[in-house]
C-alpha cells in the first residue's frame, strides 16, 4: 500500500471518533444536547498530562506518554465505548480491542510499534502506562464534575450505577452528595499509591464553580 493511502485509510478511521459520543454519558442520562466525543476525551487526557507536567518533576519519556494517550482509544473505532454497563467480560474487551487495533491500523509502517505501544498501556507495567491510565480515570472524572456543575448529570441517574459497584456501593452512596461525587468516590482507589493524583482528585471534587 502506498503511505499516502495508509495515512488517509488512517486517519479517516481515527477521524470518526470526532462523531463517537462517549457511551457513559449517554447511558447515565446527561441533559445536555452536545455531549463529549472520544476525540475530546483524547484531547482532554493530552491536556491534562501536560498540566501535569508542567508542575511536577515526574520523570517520565513524555514523548510516550503522549504518544500512548493519543492513541489509547483506536480500539473505539470498531468496537464503539463500552462501559460497565456493557455485557463483556475484561479480557473479552481486550482481545477484541486488540482485534479492532490491527485492523485500524493494518497498513501502517509502524503498525507493530503502535500495538506494543496499546499493549503496555493495557498491561501497566511500565510507569508510563500507569500514569496514563490515571490520566485516562481522571479525566473521566473531571468531565463528569463539569457536567455536575453544570447542571446537566441527575444525581438520581447517576446512583443508577451503584448496581454495578458491587460491596462498595453502600459506602460510595452514603459518601457522596452529588452525581459526580459517586463516579469519583468509585475511582478513587485507583488513585490511592499516586500522591499527585490522589490530591488532585481531591481537589476536583472540592470544585464549586466552573471559571
Amino acid at each position: 500500500m502506498e503511505k499516502s493511502n495508509s495515512i488517509i485509510k488512517f486517519y479517516l478511521y481515527a477521524n470518526s471518533l470526532k462523531e463517537k459520543i462517549r457511551t457513559g454519558w449517554i447511558e447515565i442520562g446527561i441533559a445536555k444536547k452536545r455531549l463529549e466525543s472520544v476525540a475530546e476525551h483524547v484531547y482532554g487526557c493530552l491536556m491534562l498530562a501536560l498540566s501535569i507536567d508542567s508542575e511536577y518533576e515526574l520523570k517520565l519519556d513524555m514523548y510516550k506518554v503522549l504518544k500512548m494517550l493519543s492513541l489509547h482509544e483506536l480500539e473505539e473505532i470498531l468496537m464503539g465505548d463500552i462501559t460497565l454497563r456493557g455485557s463483556i467480560t475484561k479480557q473479552e474487551k481486550l482481545k477484541l480491542g486488540k482485534k479492532c487495533v490491527k485492523e485500524v491500523t493494518n497498513g501502517l509502517f509502524k503498525q507493530k510499534e503502535i500495538e506494543e505501544l496499546l499493549d503496555e498501556f493495557n498491561e501497566q507495567l511500565t510507569k508510563e502506562a500507569i500514569f496514563c491510565y490515571h490520566i485516562d480515570k481522571i479525566e473521566c472524572d473531571f468531565q463528569a464534575k463539569i457536567y455536575d456543575l453544570q447542571g446537566t448529570f441527575s444525581y438520581e441517574k447517576a446512583k443508577e450505577d451503584l448496581k454495578y459497584y458491587g460491596k462498595r456501593a453502600l459506602e460510595i452512596e452514603e459518601k457522596s452528595k452529588s452525581a459526580s461525587d459517586i463516579w469519583i468516590e468509585y475511582d478513587k482507589p485507583i488513585y490511592e499509591t499516586d500522591e499527585i493524583f490522589r490530591k488532585l482528585i481531591d481537589e476536583i471534587q472540592k470544585i464549586k464553580e466552573l471559571v
